[in-house]
């Protein structure tokens, strides 16, 4: 029996210039030129991505930790979050993109992303290592490598009760890893389609796993309730859906034999797009042409080349940078997304395509590897099944 959910407290959203992907829970990602036009994502080009009705809440709304290492959960309101913590500030791309071009090989399973879902913004509040270190939490040395850090939503999903994720204790305690329990965007209170009134941050990991509407990750509204333990979360998110399956895997109950064996994904690959012309398709007969794209990567990994092509790979052009993320203060790890611009030259019918080296010698692959779920395609081939001899098109 599918489940009912009340969706009358949706925020209005005819400002938006986005494509709606689903309307109920909002999913939503703008036009691909729209994307490129601005170093930092302006809110109404932002993707949106949800799970189930969004809550309306205030800076009243109170943060529960508690788990191993605390006798007693310790509660925070969102605005003594503010008032008590020092606020920092840290540039970051967040992307759940492209499953769209798994599903041209094969059939996946999820909202049919296109390469729109990313976007890369200013977020401020306060880090969530400090939260915890003032909540006196308690951890034996040898304990830290083997806890998690869960977070739970207070919204309700379409697939369970409410949306739940974890990350390693390491991450959330990392000197460097910048995660943060967020209030601003863009330098601005979040908006409820961005996770008001606070919201998870952590940089690297990508937004998907992160819950629209709790203290995860990535996407929206937090209940926040912080749990220690010694396993990942037992939310439906962490266990059965953000995981890559392997290629033999073509139907749910194939994949039932495979969760509790495959790690959920712990950051996003190098990646790169061009989204002007719109998806590299030139529509003018032209010989010459200046394209522009984004490029990141993950695990705090920044772009340190771009190549561009138009004549199905066999040349490429070296992408300028058209903005190059700095690095937040006091910090190692470049967490936002790269612009680019090259002029190359183009044959008619032929695709322009990008490929992206990160400061760890990562490249994007050629080919798409598809997987059950659509996640992680960062190749730079397109392949239509309808039309799988001419891959570029």
């Amino acid at each position: 029996m599918e489940k009912t959910l009340d969706y009358t407290s949706e925020p209005p959203r005819d400002r938006l210039q986005l494509i709606v992907r689903k309307d109920k829970p909002f999913n939503a990602e703008p036009h691909l030129p729209d994307l490129v036009e601005h170093p930092i994502t302006p809110l109404n080009r932002f993707f949106c991505r949800n799970h189930g009705p969004l809550p309306l809440l205030d800076d009243n709304h109170t943060i529960s930790i508690g788990g191993v290492g605390l006798a007693t959960k310790v509660l925070y309101t969102v605005k003594q979050l503010k008032d008590m913590f020092h606020e920092k500030t840290i540039e970051m791309v967040m992307q759940g993109n492209r499953r769209d071009g798994l599903h041209k090989v094969k059939h996946t399973k999820g909202v049919i992303w296109g390469p729109g879902a990313i976007g890369n913004a200013v977020y401020s509040g306060c880090l969530l290592k400090d939260v915890l270190d003032h909540a006196n939490v308690n951890f034996a040395s040898e304990d830290i490598t083997r806890l998690h850090l869960a977070f739970e939503s207070v919204e309700e999903c379409e697939e369970e009760r409410c949306y739940g994720s974890s990350i390693p204790l390491t991450k959330a305690l990392d000197e460097f890893g910048d995660v943060l329990l967020a209030y601003k965007m863009n330098g601005e209170p979040l908006t409820q389609d961005h996770g008001a009134p606070i919201r998870v941050v952590v940089p690297g990991i990508p937004s998907s796993l992160l819950p629209p509407v709790t203290v995860v990750m990535t996407t929206s509204n937090l209940t926040l309730v912080l749990a220690f333990k010694t396993e990942e979360s037992n939310s439906y998110f962490q266990r059965k859906d953000y995981k890559i399956l392997p290629g033999e895997v073509e139907t749910e109950q194939e994949a039932a034999d495979y969760w509790c064996k495959v790690p959920s994904i712990a950051e996003y690959n190098v990646q790169s797009y061009v989204c002007d012309p719109s998806d590299g398709l030139v529509d003018r007969s032209c010989r010459r042409i200046v394209a522009r794209g984004y490029a990141v990567s993950g695990g705090g990994r920044g772009i340190q080349r771009v190549e561009v092509s138009g004549d199905d790979g066999k040349t490429w052009t070296v992408a300028s940078f058209v903005h190059r993320p700095a690095k937040a203060p006091s910090s190692i790890n470049v967490w936002g997304w790269c612009l680019w611009e090259a002029e190359v030259n183009v044959k008619r019918n032929t695709r322009i395509v990008s490929r992206a080296l990160d400061s760890a010698g990562n490249i994007q692959q050629e080919n798409p590897i598809w997987n059950f779920r659509g996640v992680m395609n960062n190749s730079w081939r397109t392949i239509d099944r309808e039309r799988a001899e001419d891959a570029n098109l």
